[in-house]
């Protein structure tokens, strides 16, 4: 396993910031749902307590910045151990809802699940699946609809206590500008499947097939990239090379850090693929509750299209 890059300097927190979180989620309604997304009224209430503190607004845009610049790399890293130790998981993490709600809208994209979804290790199921051991190739997430969630935010409760699980993000547009023509004539072909789709809200409708590539130019495209669907193409096909050419290039160009406790990772699918490297060995020797956990929520920006 290979030793990965340093950690991307992260924000960080300032107590004053976090004390203000953990004394006002108390009061502050929890995050009702419709359709999938946060409603106005949990939303206006979050919003003006952004609105008292400067902190919060040198935060919001510091983020912002980060995840939204058209050449920036679209990922940014929040230091957020201290909201953990301030019960940021509690009430169905109602004080990382409140903080994420200032970036975006909170989307819970799978009916049968909570809005922040717990990925732990499982062993028992096939290592490349989200809560496996193995290797997460570079993918976005639920790209098989018509409105993908703008963001993916992952919080680390628990790291690989055996030191692997490396996250991965590189810039699906900056590889596919790397493409020759006819590979991504290839790419904007509808032939490409992922996955099932089902019991899924806020996401619009089903897309099978769909085109990897939209008909924008490489530096405003959206790229509904997943290896994941590679294992199941057709070799022969000159659309799976292309797809793998992609992947080559996205590989090529990734950032490797591993994530720490609190860690909250929050990526623009516009602009960023992510994966993981597979975790340490001896993971059967560790018990369940001692493995990696990760939390996930997606967001909804404002003024985005998929």
């Amino acid at each position: 396993m290979m030793s990965p890059t340093p950690t991307p300097p992260k924000i960080v927190l300032g107590a004053p910031l976090v004390d203000l979180l953990a004394k006002a989620a108390t009061d502050l309604p929890d995050p009702v749902l419709d359709h999938g997304l946060l409603t106005d009224e949990p939303a206006r209430a979050y919003d003006a307590l952004r609105e008292t503190s400067m902190d919060a607004q040198l935060l919001v845009d510091h983020c912002q910045t980060l995840l939204r610049h058209r050449y920036g790399d679209g990922y940014a890293v929040i230091e957020a151990a201290p909201l953990l130790d301030a019960g940021a998981l509690d009430n169905d993490g109602k004080i990382l809802t409140i903080l994420l709600s200032w970036l975006g809208t909170p989307l819970r994209a799978f009916d049968r699940w909570p809005l922040w979804k717990p990925l732990g290790t499982n062993l028992e199921i096939e290592p490349m699946r989200a809560t496996g051991s193995g290797y997460h190739p570079l993918h976005l997430d639920i790209v098989n609809t018509t409105m993908p969630p703008d963001y993916s935010a992952l919080l680390c409760e628990r790291p690989d206590p055996r030191g692997g699980g490396a996250s991965l993000t590189a810039s699906p547009r900056r590889a596919v500008a790397r493409l020759s023509q006819d590979e991504r004539d290839l790419l904007a072909q509808p032939a490409f499947h992922d996955g099932d789709f089902f019991d899924l809200t806020g996401v619009g409708e089903e897309l099978d097939p769909f085109p990897v590539l939209d008909e924008l130019r490489p530096e405003e495209g959206f790229v509904r990239f997943t290896a994941k669907m590679l294992p199941d193409m057709d070799p022969r096909d000159p659309r799976t090379s292309a797809l793998r050419a992609l992947e080559r290039e996205l590989i090529a160009d990734q950032a490797r850090f591993l994530l720490s406790r609190g860690d909250l990772l929050i990526v623009n699918q516009h602009l960023t693929a992510h994966g993981r490297e597979r975790l340490g060995d001896g993971q059967q020797q560790l018990p369940a509750e001692q493995r990696r956990l990760v939390w996930q929520m997606f967001l909804r920006a404002p003024g985005t299209a998929s």
